[in-house]
Parts: structure tokens; C-alpha cells; sequence
């Protein structure tokens, strides 16, 4: 096989051969090469083929199962065998044979240097009483004809992939002239384990020599803008891989955790541009640790059928870069790799091929309907939920969730959303104020249940509860802030905004920005969205619930989920969770415990009169 897409690079940290020798392992897991010698054999999705020699001499095979045994693979299959002469037009012979088919898989460096190859031992029949019975011998003959030469064209060929990553890693400082990849790496040696056939792949590197250098001087402010632009392209070229994957598999689970991946990274790159020190390198910090958790996705997605994407060559190549990406860094700094926007767009056209686009910056910022589809945010769902056209609907409807602080007099009087619109809360409105947002946030919570009439009753009975209580903790009920004619809009310092403080960097493509600074009521629904998203799509689905804690366990998920992403779900549970997140959590708890009991909260904590 010349193509490599079922062998899954496992790599480990380097391993100094010499000075200039690095040796990485890799493993080809036993489940991919069934997957390849399956091809070979021609198994259908029911995992059956027909080999046939001629019309009267023929085996079908079924069950076919592939494990290591010793420093050997082991192929075992269920055989007919069907054996007869063609005769005056029609197929004689005796009735077909049936039993097993085992042989045994040697493997063993190609004369490249650069591949695996599994040699075949004899093949032995037997029958369910283990007796070779008497057409062994003719079945025998006509298996050595039909599966053996197949088996002989199972290898993992390696040049191929090597060739492919050799521009991607010309930043380790190669000098010119040097030989390529494929010229300068070997399989130094083989074995087989539990897991599938192990290979140590060795190739050459040259430090550069040793110098004497000079502390690098601080950013000045356009090389702190380039560095954003990298972060920037590092986001574009996630979402464009990311949503290129998600499209390539019709399974909502593994899109979702492709989604997680892209928020969780989103959220970094978000956090890494408050953090105010030049020297600070979050790019390539971001991208081994975002690779860490695409990587296996990715191994995943090779095991299913992919609608949308020839996974085959160009997949394999795009996980060997990143990992090449991945092991060379480990060997350190002295060998001056980076993370640059090149080093991105040239793993981008391993994948995207000539549809790769020449920049990742800037990304698209409108709300994207194939996105919001791919990730089960309906486009025709986006918020849309403005007081005015819900007022009727809306103030009919209260008392399932909880109707406490709502001010009977709103009902024939303006909106709570449109009186909201640029009021800042002040000592002297401060009452008016905060009955105003816990109207507004009652009925947005309502609304959202009433158009989701299938959402489980563990989030419909904490829905209200909790976006009253992420709202206190995220902005303390407020959109607007300063006393500035007009008024600015909430911001923090990694860019969140409004009274549920959402980050415009990680929800991009799913919501519009402009909106979520404009008008409270879109920035509410869209954080209800986010809450209740988490919730389902990631707190139920992980059985968060399950855990000790029961039900309110989802809501702790939740809110750690939209306070720092999908990855810090568990925080909450976790001994290792860092004191500053720890007491995030515990406030919220307080809060929403507050909030559950009809109380308000603490509001000395936000506001003095």
C-alpha cells in the first residue's frame, strides 16, 4: 500500500540515538491493520468477500481477526471453500469445505529503510473438529493462490509521508544542501506487542553550533501587533481544519468533541492576549496542546466512513506534520524550531491540498448558517428573541419557572430590554435597575424553554436559576458600564462582553458581534444558548450527573464549562483544580443557590447604596 492512512503515529519524546541522531517510535495499533489487510481481502461492510480463481474454485470469507502473537501478527478467518473442474458448461466437484484459515504475518524493515512489510508463513486449514478432512489439500492450493499474494502487498511505506512533511520542518535549521527527510531517515528496528507492531523510526538532525547570544530585547508595539496576527492565524487555521473534519463524519458525537477542541483553544488564545509580557510564547504552547487532543480525534475519524473527505493519503499526511511538528520541538529550543504562520499554512495544504487559502487572517467575523448547522447551533435558531415581540407571549407564560422579583407594572409599560437600552445602574435607580434585568433575564429564560419544548427536565427546572446566577457572576446583572455619554458596553480584559460577558474571539462564526454589544436581550439569549449547550451537548452527555452530587452537578459543569471552556467541564470535582478557579466556582455556587431559594443575592457584593 503506498498510502499510510490507517497507521496511527503514537509518538513519544525523542530519543538521542548520538549527537546527531533522534529516534522516534511509532505504532501501527492492531485494529488499523486489520483495517489494511480487511482491504486487501476485499471484505465488504459486513466484513464477507468472495476470492474466486474461476467460476468452480472460489473461497468466502467472514470473521476475520487479526492479533500479534509472539513477534508475529496472526491472521485467522471462517472459510468455504468451494473446489471443482468445469465440465460440459457446468461447475463440478464435491460439496464446499468449510472451516478456518490461519497463517501467520512476519514483520520486517523494507530494503528502503522506509517501510514495514509482513511476510506470510504457510497457510493452515482446519475444520470445527479440527481434522484437516480430505479436500484439505486442494483448498490448501487454491488459498496459497488467492491470499497469500494479497498479504504480500500489506506494508506501511513511509517516503511518502516523509516527502510530504520535509518543507513543513525546514525550520530546524537545516543547512542547504542538507539531505531531505527520506534521505536521511531509517526504521532502525521493529517489534510487536499487545497493541500492534512498533517501528523505531530514525532520522538525522544538526544542531546548530553553539553561540554566544545577547538577551532578545522586548516587543515594541509592531512586532506585539505581528504576534497577534499569529494568534489570529493559529484561530483561522483551527476553525478552517476543525470545521473541514467535523463536515468529513456524520457522527454528532465526534463533531462535538472537535467543537470542544476549538473553543478550548479559543479560550487560550483569548487569555493569551491579556497576558502582558513580551517574552511569553502562547503560539506554540496553544498548537502542541490543541494537537494533543486533535490528534486522537483524528486517529478516530480514519476508523469511520467519511463522507466529506478523502482521508486515505492526505489525513495520514496532515497527522504525520503535526506530529512532526510536535516531536521535533521536543527536542528543544537549540534547534530553533517555531510555530510561524508558514510553518500553519504549509500543514494546512497537507490536508487542504490547493484549497488552502493564503491566510488565516482575519477570520471571518459574521455569523456563519454552515457553522452554527455543523455543530447543532440551527441557523434558524439563532437568538432571535427581542422583548418586544415576545412581550405578550412571554408575560402570559410565568410561574413555570418562577415569576419572583417581577414587577407587576411592567406589564403595560415599556419593555425590559428597551428600557435597558444605555442604563447604567446608579445608586439612585439602582432598585428600578435590578428588577428590570431580573425581568428581562425571566423571560429569556422562558422564551428559550417554550421554543425548546423537548429539553430534559434536569435543565428546564435549573435553567432560570442558573442564567441569573452565571449574569450576577460574569457582569453582576449589568451591560453597560462608565459614565460616558453613551455608555460603554462591559468589556473584560480578554475581550467578553455584555451582562453575560461573552468573548466575541471564541463564539465567532455562531453569534453576531455587533449584536452582542448593541442589544442586552440578543447578548442574554446567546448566553443562554452557550449555558444550555453546555449543559446538554457536554455536561449530560459526559454524565456529569452521574457523579456524586446527582443533578446539580450539570449546573457546576455548566457554568465551569462557559466560564473557562469545554476542557475545565470536571473543574469543579477535580483535586488539582487551581484555588483562583476554585473560588470562581464556589461563588457561582453561592449564587445560584441564593437565586434557586427565591432570594436575591448578595448585593453588597456587586453595589453599595
Amino acid at each position: 500500500m503506498k498510502h499510510i492512512g490507517w497507521l496511527l503515529f503514537v509518538l513519544y519524546s525523542s530519543n538521542a540515538l548520538s549527537a546527531g541522531d533522534v529516534e522516534i517510535p511509532l505504532l501501527a495499533e492492531t485494529a488499523h491493520l486489520q483495517g489494511a489487510i480487511s482491504r486487501v481481502l476485499e471484505l465488504d461492510k459486513n466484513g464477507q468477500s468472495t476470492l474466486r480463481n474461476d467460476l468452480c474454485n472460489q473461497l468466502e470469507l467472514s470473521d476475520v481477526q487479526v492479533v500479534t502473537d509472539g513477534d508475529k501478527l496472526s491472521l485467522d478467518m471462517a472459510l468455504t471453500a468451494t473446489t471443482g473442474a468445469h465440465v460440459l458448461g457446468v461447475c463440478r466437484g464435491p460439496k464446499p469445505w468449510q472451516g478456518r484459515l490461519a497463517l501467520k504475518l512476519t514483520p520486517q524493515v523494507t530494503a528502503s529503510g522506509l517501510g514495514i512489510e509482513f511476510v506470510p508463513d504457510s497457510i493452515l486449514l482446519s475444520r470445527p473438529d479440527n481434522s484437516p478432512g480430505l479436500l484439505s489439500k486442494p483448498v490448501k492450493i487454491i488459498a496459497d493462490a488467492l491470499v497469500l499474494p494479497r498479504m504480500k502487498s500489506v506494508k506501511i511505506d513511509l517516503a511518502g509521508s516523509l516527502s510530504s512533511i520535509d518543507e513543513l520542518i525546514e525550520q530546524l535549521l537545516v543547512p542547504d544542501g542538507e539531505p531531505s527527510l527520506v534521505e536521511r531517515t531509517h526504521i532502525t528496528r521493529i517489534q510487536t506487542e499487545d497493541t500492534g507492531v512498533r517501528a523505531w523510526l530514525a532520522f538525522q538532525v544538526r544542531p546548530p553550533e553553539p553561540v554566544e547570544q545577547a538577551p532578545e530585547p522586548v516587543f515594541d508595539a509592531s512586532e506585539l501587533a505581528q504576534w497577534q496576527t499569529l494568534e489570529d492565524e493559529l484561530d483561522g487555521f483551527l476553525t478552517t481544519i476543525i470545521m473541514l473534519l467535523a463536515q468529513s463524519t456524520n457522527s454528532h458525537a465526534l463533531r462535538l468533541e472537535l467543537l470542544a477542541v476549538l473553543l478550548d483553544a479559543r479560550h487560550a488564545i483569548a487569555e493569551a492576549l491579556t497576558i502582558d509580557d513580551p517574552e511569553y510564547d502562547p503560539v506554540r504552547e496553544l498548537f502542541l496542546t490543541t494537537w494533543e487532543r486533535l490528534r486522537p480525534l483524528m486517529g478516530e475519524l480514519e476508523g469511520l466512513e467519511t463522507p466529506g473527505l478523502e482521508v486515505d493519503f492526505r489525513l495520514a499526511a496532515f497527522m504525520a506534520g503535526g506530529d512532526a511538528l510536535r516531536a521535533l520541538d521536543a527536542l528543544g529550543p537549540e534547534y530553533g524550531l517555531e510555530i510561524t504562520r508558514d510553518g500553519l499554512r504549509r500543514l494546512a495544504r497537507l490536508l487542504l491540498a490547493e484549497s488552502a487559502p493564503p491566510s488565516f487572517t482575519p477570520l471571518p467575523l459574521e455569523v456563519d448558517p454552515a457553522f452554527r448547522d455543523l455543530f447543532g447551533f440551527n441557523s434558524e435558531d439563532e437568538p432571535e428573541f427581542t422583548s418586544a415581540a415576545l412581550k405578550a407571549q412571554i408575560f402570559g407564560s410565568f410561574g413555570r419557572v418562577g415569576s419572583w422579583l417581577l414587577p407587576v407594572a411592567h406589564a403595560d409599560s415599556i419593555p425590559p430590554a428597551e428600557a435597558l437600552k444605555g442604563l447604567v445602574p446608579q445608586p439612585g435607580n439602582l432598585d428600578n435597575y435590578l428588577e428590570l434585568v431580573a425581568s428581562l433575564l425571566e423571560e429569556q429564560a422562558s422564551a428559550w424553554l417554550d421554543k425548546n419544548g423537548n429539553t430534559p427536565d434536569s435543565v428546564a427546572e435549573r435553567l432560570d436559576p442558573l442564567v441569573r446566577a452565571t449574569a450576577w457572576k460574569e457582569s453582576c446583572w449589568r451591560h453597560f458600564a462608565g459614565s460616558s455619554s453613551p455608555p460603554e458596553v462591559l468589556r473584560s480584559a480578554g475581550g467578553a462582553v455584555g451582562m453575560m460577558q461573552i468573548n466575541g474571539r471564541v463564539w465567532r462564526k455562531v453569534y453576531d458581534l455587533d449584536r452582542l454589544v448593541d442589544e442586552v436581550d440578543y447578548n442574554v439569549n446567546a448566553g443562554i444558548d452557550i449555558l444550555t449547550h453546555y449543559m446538554v451537548d457536554y455536561a449530560i452527555r459526559r454524565g456529569e450527573h452521574e457523579q456524586p452530587g446527582g443533578d446539580d452537578n450539570l449546573v457546576k459543569a455548566t457554568y465551569a464549562a462557559y466560564n473557562g471552556g469545554p476542557g475545565h467541564l470536571s473543574r469543579y470535582r477535580r483535586d488539582d483544580t487551581p484555588a483562583q478557579l476554585q473560588a470562581i466556582d464556589k461563588a457561582f455556587w453561592n449564587h445560584y443557590s441564593t437565586i434557586k431559594a427565591n432570594q436575591w443575592p448578595d448585593i453588597s457584593s456587586c453595589y453599595t447604596q
